[in-house]
C-alpha cells in the first residue's frame, strides 16, 4: 500500500498530477484544491489513497493528511465514489466539511456538483459519529502557506518527519513569516 509520495511534480493537470520519484513517474487523481498547490518542476510531497479495482489501479492524492482522512471517510457512504469524493474537496476546505457535518448543514453539502439532498443526508446520517477527534478539532490547522512549508520539511531531501514538522510551525505560528523565512526558522527549530 502507497501511503505518501515524494518527488518532482512533472505535469499538473485540471484533474490530476504527475509526480516523478526514483525514475518512476505517477498519475495521481486530486481536488482541485489539492492542484492549485502543486507547481511544475517543484519537489512535492502527496498523501495517496491507493484503489485498487477490476478495472485498474488508481492512486488519488491530497496536500494535507486531513484531506485523505476526509476522503477516506466518505468512500463507504452509499452513492459516493472516489469521483464524488474529490469532488467535496474541491468545493469545500476540509475545515468547512467537518464543519457542515458536525452542524447538520444540509444545504452547505448541496453546494458541491453531484451531490442532492438525498445524498447529503446520507453524508450526515453515516459520518456525524465517525469524524475523529483530530478532523472535529484539529490542533493545527494549516494555512497554505504552512502547508506548502510542511510539505518542504518533509520532502526527500530533508526529511524530517511530519510530526516534528507541524510542531516547528506551530511555535512560528504567531510570527507570520514569509514562506521561506518560515522554513528556514522551523529547520532551525527542528535542529535544536
Amino acid at each position: 500500500m502507497i501511503d505518501s509520495i515524494t518527488g518532482r511534480v512533472v505535469r499538473v493537470a485540471t484533474d490530476h498530477l504527475v509526480i516523478e520519484t526514483e525514475g518512476i513517474a505517477f498519475r495521481v487523481f486530486c481536488p482541485v484544491r489539492t492542484l492549485s498547490t502543486y507547481h511544475r518542476g517543484d519537489e512535492g510531497l502527496v498523501y495517496v489513497h491507493m484503489s485498487v479495482r477490476d478495472d485498474g489501479i488508481s492512486l488519488f492524492g491530497f496536500a494535507s493528511f486531513k484531506e485523505r482522512e476526509i476522503f477516506r471517510s466518505l468512500l463507504p457512504v452509499g452513492q459516493v465514489g472516489p469521483r464524488l469524493a474529490l469532488q467535496v474537496l474541491s468545493s469545500l476546505s476540509p475545515d468547512e466539511f467537518v464543519v457542515a457535518v458536525a452542524s447538520g448543514d444540509v444545504e452547505q453539502l448541496t453546494t458541491v456538483k453531484g451531490i442532492g439532498r438525498k445524498t447529503a443526508q446520507r453524508i450526515l446520517i453515516e459520518l456525524r459519529d465517525k469524524l475523529t477527534t483530530d478532523l472535529v478539532s484539529p490542533s493545527l490547522p494549516l494555512s497554505k502557506k504552512e502547508e506548502t512549508a510542511l510539505r518542504a520539511l518533509t520532502s526527500k531531501s530533508l526529511g524530517f518527519s511530519v510530526r516534528e514538522a507541524r510542531e516547528a510551525l506551530e511555535r512560528l505560528r504567531a510570527d507570520d513569516l514569509p514562506l521561506k523565512e518560515l522554513v528556514r526558522r522551523a529547520l532551525e527549530i527542528i535542529g535544536t
